[in-house]
């Protein structure tokens, strides 16, 4: 219905929705605009008529067809969302009026929960819709818990921000209000449960918070234990996350050693790992904002194109400290609820196991490693085939089988990490755990999801520590490891690698071979070693798991690091104790060669380049983006280089581009090197730089964009010349 102007006449533009905060560009879905129609034609109806004419009004028209009745419940609906001041008169009308037991009414703000831009709606909305929520439940009104469970899925996990904070107070004051009513729907509870169990480790600063959500989670799984135990193995992993703090220290104890006082039916905390984690649960800690991007790419983009969006997603939902927490949850829901028909498998759609590739390389933090890498792998440790969906170990087999010729380092971390889990993560039970990750290859390998593992375990790249990793996991598909004679002091003094005036020292590649001992199996890991939540292997049955110990590094001189060559040794890991000589024992003589080669991780180039132990190899511009490490950058890195090669090059396009590059390096593992290399070569070829006091110029003649750019394109040149050719130079 159109607005009433000041003269009097009809305005030709209908009014706005007041349910969301909409931008100009914003697009206003039909239902949104049927909502505002019929509150304009409710207003028109009762207007000026008494309160029995009302009634008596609104009686006939809700009676003369089901399209009548549905108009006037929207009106109210509309009504009571946005004009808090009439609430009560609103949702007595709809009282009146409702026919259906308020199906209408509840399906209405159903839609409004689900809706995609939920995040936008206003403050004063959010305030009624709990308040119509709550007089709902009064008069048990049918599929209220069913709006709850929708609304759950709307407070983000990783989100401080004042609105989703807010949010979730609405939410937790209204199950303590009705906790009574809450009682009545299991589903309910347990999701309750699970929520507000992961949203703890979000309000760790908003102390008053965090005290009421814990304080409502012990209490709902001390009393409904029964209806929580539904999440299954993913419930444990939640109070893992939490057991740090008090009250949930208390109730874990009770659950590994005292299980029976939580509920006569609780037998143990296998009991729980042994129930695969249903998709619901799975799904509560992704929005439906968040489900519709993910569904997008993995449905629709082909492999080729999805690093763009990839992108977006992070910078939209994972670009804070606070959202780490939210990796491992968007893990699990890929793993465990999008599985992909036999369609979308046939077809050049991003595959999971590419995308979750993608996923891992932004996580900064060795303790969120560790967590996204349980929840890709929490399946694997409990599998059974019986219950548990082969589609849930697929991503992780994958991950591990294709990513060994270009990415190695991420294939021997995966099964480092799976090896060291099976001992670590339950102790008490690490046979059945090891059995059951072995069972989980051997469907995988019977049921087609690859053909075997022998060509990762037969690969050259593959060091031999992860080959008996391999056999010490997978006894039944890859043959024992084979490890060379141990040569004596007379051999090794026939081939020059002992100085027989010394003694019997032997090369670094000897000694990490007797390392490895000749035993077919891998020692079991410590029990004594701190966990991330502060509990003890030795102490708890069950516990989280901790991220690998960093390869030692060795440097035998000091290398002193300039500022720019500094930036590139932060973004690899390398600290200053690690570039720092170390003192060798008095009666050992090793001989100081300052071209050995640091081995760091899975680039010892990179990090050869910025300690300046290693000289760069000479690198064309081709060569460059042919380096499979840069596969994040997409069309990116081609992009800036026909740029910077076209005959009038775009300064600020170039700047544009270089700058998303360099954050796209920052959140990446990419050779140095290479990007040294682009960036490097097109401004030496294309820019005439002058100095950078020219910023000062220009900031002074109000150029301020020009003089932030300059500065920028400066700082590349100053940070690229470390890795420049002897006579090159940055103009």
């Amino acid at each position: 219905m159109a607005d009433v102007a000041v003269d009097g006449t009809m305005s030709p533009l209908p009014p706005q929705p007041q349910l969301f905060q909409l931008d100009p560009i914003d697009t206003v879905e039909p239902w949104q605009q049927e909502l505002v129609d019929c509150f304009q034609s409710l207003t028109v109806l009762i207007a000026g008529r008494s309160q029995v004419e009302v009634h008596e009004k609104l009686q006939q028209k809700a009676s003369e067809s089901m399209r009548s009745h549905a108009e006037l419940v929207n009106g109210l609906i509309y009504g009571i969302l946005t004009v808090p001041s009439e609430g009560n008169n609103y949702f007595r009308l709809l009282n009146i009026v409702s026919r259906d037991g308020f199906g209408h009414a509840v399906g209405r703000l159903q839609q409004l929960i689900t809706a995609h831009k939920f995040a936008q709606v206003q403050s004063e909305v959010r305030t009624q819709l709990f308040w119509v929520l709550s007089e709902l439940v009064k008069i048990s009104a049918h599929g209220v818990d069913q709006v709850l469970l929708a609304l759950t899925r709307q407070v983000r996990s990783g989100d401080v921000a004042q609105g989703n904070v807010r949010l979730c107070r609405l939410m937790l004051q209204f199950m303590q209000t009705n906790y009574d009513w809450l009682m009545g729907f299991p589903v309910l509870v347990a999701t309750t449960a699970y929520m507000f169990g992961r949203l703890v480790l979000d309000h760790s600063r908003i102390t008053d918070l965090r005290a009421q959500e814990c304080e409502l989670v012990v209490r709902l799984l001390r009393e409904r234990f029964n209806e929580c135990s539904m999440v299954g193995r993913d419930l444990v992993r939640m109070l893992q996350d939490v057991a740090q703090i008090p009250i949930f220290h208390d109730f874990w104890h009770d659950m590994i050693y005292r299980p029976r006082s939580i509920s006569p039916l609780f037998a143990g905390i296998e009991q729980l790992l042994r129930v695969p984690t249903p998709r619901m649960f799975l799904a509560n800690r992704v929005t439906y904002d968040m489900e519709s991007r993910l569904l997008f790419i993995l449905e629709h983009l082909p492999a080729t194109a999805f690093s763009r969006n990839l992108m977006w997603f992070v910078q939209r939902y994972l670009s804070t400290p606070e959202s780490e927490s939210l990796f491992s949850d968007l893990i699990r829901f890929i793993v465990g609820v999008v599985h992909p028909s036999n369609a979308v498998l046939a077809s050049n759609v991003v595959p999971r196991y590419v995308f979750l590739g993608g996923l891992l390389r932004f996580i900064r933090s060795q303790v969120v490693a560790a967590n996204a890498k349980l929840a890709l792998f929490y399946d694997w440790l409990f599998y059974d085939p019986k219950v548990d969906n082969i589609m849930n170990i697929e991503p992780g087999v994958l991950i591990i089988m294709l990513s060994v010729d270009k990415y190695t380092f991420m294939t021997e971390s995966f099964v480092e990490f799976l090896a060291y889990a099976t001992d670590a993560y339950a102790p008490t039970h690490a046979v059945a755990v090891r059995m059951s990750v072995g069972q989980a290859m051997q469907d995988a390998v019977a049921k087609g999801v690859v053909v075997s593992i022998m060509p990762v375990y037969e690969h050259p790249r593959i060091e031999v520590t992860i080959r008996q990793s391999l056999y010490y996991l997978f006894p039944q598909l890859v043959p024992p490891v084979v490890l060379p004679p141990v040569p004596t002091d007379a051999e090794l003094c026939e081939a020059g690698d002992v100085d027989p005036d010394v003694g019997s020292t032997v090369t670094s590649d000897i000694n990490d071979t007797l390392l490895l001992n000749s035993a077919d199996t891998m020692p079991v890991a410590p029990t004594a070693e701190p966990t991330s939540n502060g509990l003890s292997l030795a102490k708890e049955p069950v516990v989280p798991v901790i991220a690998p110990q960093p390869v030692k590094k060795v440097q035998t001189a000091p290398v002193i690091l300039d500022p720019v060559s500094r930036m590139f040794q932060e973004e690899l890991g390398v600290t200053d104790a690690d570039l720092a000589p170390e003192t060798p024992a008095d009666d050992t003589d090793i001989a100081s060669d300052a071209n050995d080669i640091i081995e760091i991780g899975s680039m010892p180039e990179d990090v050869a380049l910025v300690t300046g132990s290693l000289p760069p190899p000479e690198l064309t511009i081709e060569q460059a983006l042919e380096d499979k490490s840069l596969w994040l950058f997409g069309s990116t890195l081609q992009t800036f280089v026909d740029c910077v090669s076209s005959a009038e090059p775009d300064v600020k396009q170039m700047g544009d581009l270089a700058k998303e590059i360099v954050d796209m390096f920052a959140q990446s593992e990419a050779s140095v090197h290479s990007i040294a290399c682009i960036l490097l070569a097109g401004f030496t070829e294309s820019l005439e730089m002058e100095d950078v006091e020219m910023s000062a110029e220009l900031k002074a003649a109000g150029e301020t964009d020009d003089a932030l750019e300059h500065d920028f394109l400066h700082y590349l040149l100053a940070a690229t010349s470390s890795y420049m050719r002897e006579g090159e130079s940055t103009g």
